[in-house]
């Protein structure tokens, strides 16, 4: 059976991820950044939440957080952690409100297929953005996609009745992820279902040209979690933007 991305991987993701320590780095390197700039969000919003892994770091933390997600199957674990949530596409939501933070983490924005839709994305960032509000995601380089995931291997996870193979393939400025997955029913009787995940690599240079197009005038970008700068050999990248200045 043929599934829309995260629609069964919705059922083991935290059981995958949650273990790692890339939603604590963000967390700190998302709250270095606001202890430099003096910045306390009094409202926030996570586009492309997922499970809420991250939105429970700052619920936790006493943040006012929300979280926007295309996917149904992961916004209902995502309430179960006590996030409010809204079922959304991220290149054109409409909320009717503005936010101080907006957060899109873990390379979701390479899910958006061209330009176009992700300068629709920027645009709809900066509208809900208050006036001295603060956007921070991060997107896997094209030197990632084009260059590490040729070399990167398939995956086998078992989480209770559920195996996952998840095979990568490459195409020029593509990431194709197929994860099959095998659900045991009862008495060795599986059910099997399919997922196709495509990541887009794009140029730093683009990327930055569509933010200053949805009017956003401070950019910021970063590698990875210690604030260093870009290189050409970066495989993810991290921007912190704003709609005024903060020069």
């Amino acid at each position: 059976m043929k599934l829309k991305p995260y629609t069964k991987l919705a059922e083991i993701y935290d059981s995958i991820f949650k273990s790692k320590k890339f939603y604590k780095n963000y967390y700190d390197f998302i709250f270095k950044i606001l202890k430099n700039i003096e910045i306390i969000p009094k409202s926030i919003l996570e586009l492309a939440c997922g499970t809420g892994i991250l939105a429970k770091i700052f619920l936790d933390k006493g943040f006012s957080i929300e979280g926007l997600d295309i996917s149904k199957n992961m916004l209902e674990v995502a309430e179960k952690k006590g996030i409010n949530t809204h079922l959304a596409n991220m290149i054109n939501f409409k909320l009717g409100k503005k936010y101080d933070l907006i957060l899109c983490i873990f390379d979701s924005l390479n899910y958006i297929q061209n330009q176009s839709d992700l300068l629709c994305c920027f645009r709809s960032v900066k509208k809900h953005l208050s006036e001295k509000g603060l956007f921070i995601f991060d997107m896997n380089s094209d030197y990632y996609i084009n260059e590490v995931i040729p070399r990167h291997g398939n995956e086998y996870h078992k989480i209770g009745n559920i195996e996952c193979i998840w095979l990568n393939s490459h195409e020029p400025n593509t990431w194709i992820s197929e994860l099959i997955f095998f659900e045991e029913i009862e008495g060795g009787v599986y059910r099997r279902y399919y997922e196709r995940h495509v990541e887009k690599a794009y140029k730093l240079t683009d990327i930055k040209n569509l933010l200053k197009k949805a009017e956003f005038y401070s950019i910021e970008t970063y590698s990875w979690f210690d604030f260093s700068e870009l290189g050409d050999d970066t495989q993810r990248w991290f921007f912190v933007c704003s709609p005024c200045s903060r020069s």
